[in-house]
């Protein structure tokens, strides 16, 4: 059996809603033998395991309830029932600024932090230099935490809980904020702590950064655990719930999980170029004829397991099909340079049509966005002279009609 890092049990959180102020007045003068409010459930009864040494991503929508078990795994909410068990030593990165007092500076807060984490003086003392060598905010530190900005919120947090040797590391959309390089050096600091055996729960609404570092996933709705399991099936659930939500809304699917822009020009794409099976420089194909792309990029700056991507969507914007070199196991080179990127599709059914190319490149995890041109190209896949199928792919396939045998219907 695996030793567990967390264990819920029956978890609920319930939220008092007031319609009006002064029935919070009411309900205190009542004590508590009248209800002068509704009451909001936000969880309704979690029972989740987690074992010592894993990562666990928790997807969902806004709403469904992850931030307040988040705070409640954190410490910094107590449950209305159940029982929580952590193993050992709880770092988080919440909301920003959680924890910090903003009228102190950032080493003053330093010191706060290490202080509700348990750590003595010596401890703390010994671990400044290492949370501002990663911070790297210069002399803010010295400055009250309600001048920073957003980004430097997230470097002293991410700073201060990477630095308290954590067993259980919390993360909540920290790495939505922050330049890319910043984002590189975290992501590195979480890789470092799988491999040493720590627990990490990370959450995020980008699908794809979830799939590739964690090993299992939760999916909350309305408070509850709707689906959990590995991660692969569990978010591909999640996806195509999330597509028939925006198909009802009539949406765009690109807002199912559209990647955010990334912020520091390590990697830059330049031109892509289509050819046809015969090597003919082209972006008009020929029905199940095999064709390539060839994309060029340049490297500015190493990226230590840089992963390229092409996915093609249809004139609908519908998501056709999307590969990547660290789904086939095929290393590019992460040296400063200018190369190109060369994928060759050798059995292709699409239907005649027009479709669209995205690229992208991620670090090695796949979580961080270093370089991304969406619909940076368009190719056409022309009619064979025949009229063959309707959707977007001609599947392989065979018709074959049987007698059922005695007691079939007379012809009509």
């Amino acid at each position: 059996m695996e030793k567990s890092a967390v264990l819920l049990q029956g978890i609920k959180k319930m939220y008092p809603m007031y319609k009006r102020p002064q029935d919070r007045l009411k309900q205190s003068l009542w004590l508590g033998k009248r209800r002068f409010y509704q009451e909001f459930w936000a969880l309704k009864g979690i029972d989740l395991t987690i074992p010592t040494g894993r990562t666990i991503g928790i997807i969902g929508r806004n709403g469904s309830g992850k931030s307040t078990l988040l705070q409640i795994l954190a410490g910094t909410l107590t449950p209305t029932e159940g029982t929580v068990c952590v193993a050992g030593r709880v770092a988080a990165i919440l909301e920003l600024g959680s924890g910090f007092n903003p009228e102190l500076s950032g080493r003053e807060n330093v010191f706060l932090y290490g202080t509700l984490m348990g750590l003595s003086k010596q401890e703390i003392e010994d671990s400044v230099e290492a949370v501002e060598q990663f911070a790297d905010i210069g002399d803010f530190m010295e400055q009250p935490v309600k001048t920073y900005s957003s980004g430097m919120f997230v470097r002293l947090a991410f700073a201060c809980a990477v630095n308290v040797n954590p067993d259980v590391l919390i993360v909540d959309e920290a790495l939505a904020v922050g330049d890319t390089t910043f984002q590189l050096k975290c992501i590195n600091k979480m890789k470092a702590f799988k491999e040493a055996g720590k627990t990490i729960i990370y959450v995020s609404h980008d699908i794809y950064s979830v799939r590739n570092f964690c090993d299992t996933a939760v999916w909350m709705m309305q408070g509850a655990i709707h689906r959990q399991g590995e991660v692969q099936t569990v978010t591909e659930e999640y996806n195509d719930y999330m597509k028939s939500l925006v198909e009802c809304e009539k949406e765009p699917p690109a807002a199912v999980s559209a990647a955010p822009p990334p912020r520091a020009e390590l990697v830059s794409i330049g031109e892509a170029v289509f050819r046809a099976h015969n090597g003919s420089k082209t972006a008009v194909l020929g029905f199940g004829e095999p064709f390539s792309v060839a994309v060029s990029y340049e490297v500015h700056k190493k990226v230590r397991g840089l992963v390229g991507g092409i996915a093609i969507y249809d004139n609908q914007n519908q998501y056709v099909c999307g590969l990547n070199t660290k789904l086939d196991q095929h290393a590019i080179p992460e040296a400063p340079g200018r190369y190109r990127l060369e994928l060759s599709y050798e059995h292709v059914n699409l239907l005649p049509g027009t479709y669209w190319l995205d690229v992208a490149f991620f670090e090695s995890s796949g979580i961080v966005l270093v370089a991304n041109e969406s619909r940076m190209a368009s190719f056409q896949i022309k009619a064979a002279g025949e009229y063959r199928a309707e959707g977007m792919v001609l599947l392989a396939h065979q018709w074959n009609a049987v007698e059922e045998g005695e007691g079939a219907e007379d012809e009509v």
